[in-house]
């Protein structure tokens, strides 16, 4: 974790201990996946990267569960799991969501989905799951959060800590938005180079916008 983020988290839990929930009702939320977005992102490096693509990786199945209160309480829990097997990789939707522009041609792109499911990147066959656990949260009682959790990849867990922004619309939903930083290398996956001058970036970028409404269903203080 960089010097600045944990400034920030110390920051924000201090500023929390009087404006964040403490004893408040854990209730269940439910995702409205219509309504919700999740994209990965990884970027380029290397002397040539100007030549190279940024790729979007969008999910076919995934879901996600929360458990909140109001005010946010410390407790709140939630995750996000994604199956392996349906990731796709810069479809035209996919690059769409994550603001890219044009990429590789359709037969780059089939070499590329095949590469990222196989067994020396994502394993996807071994490793169905894709998963991000938010165990804990601490905020500064205007929106802004850092939620404390894991996240598995290709059976490899680590800790993390993900910058957040909650936000209630006026239609009864719930909108909780960040951006998990990964690093391929630490999940046991090389990233791809070519000739070492234009090669994919050691760093992924999970972006998630979760829409949910409150149901009556009371949750405990374990993660979901």
């Amino acid at each position: 974790m960089s010097a600045r983020l944990v400034t920030a988290v110390l920051c924000l839990a201090v500023a929390g201990t009087g404006r964040l929930g403490g004893q408040e009702m854990l209730r269940s939320y439910v995702v409205d996946q219509e309504r919700s977005s999740l994209f990965l992102v990884t970027h380029r490096a290397g002397l040539l990267s100007f030549f190279g693509h940024e790729h979007a990786i969008v999910p076919g199945e995934w879901r996600a569960e929360l458990c909140l209160a109001e005010p946010i309480p410390r407790s709140a829990h939630g995750n996000v799991v994604i199956q392996s097997r349906s990731l796709a990789i810069d479809t035209d939707s996919a690059r769409a969501l994550a603001g890219l522009g044009s990429g590789p041609g359709a037969d780059d792109v089939l070499e590329i989905q095949g590469k990222m499911l196989d067994a020396e990147h994502l394993d996807a066959q071994a490793y169905p799951e894709i998963v991000l656990k938010i165990d804990s949260v601490a905020g500064d009682g205007e929106g802004s959060l850092v939620g404390f959790g894991r996240f598995t990849l290709r059976g490899i867990t680590q800790d993390v800590s993900v910058p957040m922004r909650i936000e209630s619309p006026n239609d009864g939903t719930t909108r909780l938005s960040g951006v998990l930083r990964v690093r391929q290398r630490d999940f046991g996956i090389e990233p791809e180079s070519k000739a070492g001058l234009v090669k994919v970036s050691n760093d992924v970028d999970l972006h998630f916008l979760l829409v949910a409404a409150p149901t009556d269903q009371p949750c405990t203080n374990a993660e979901p």
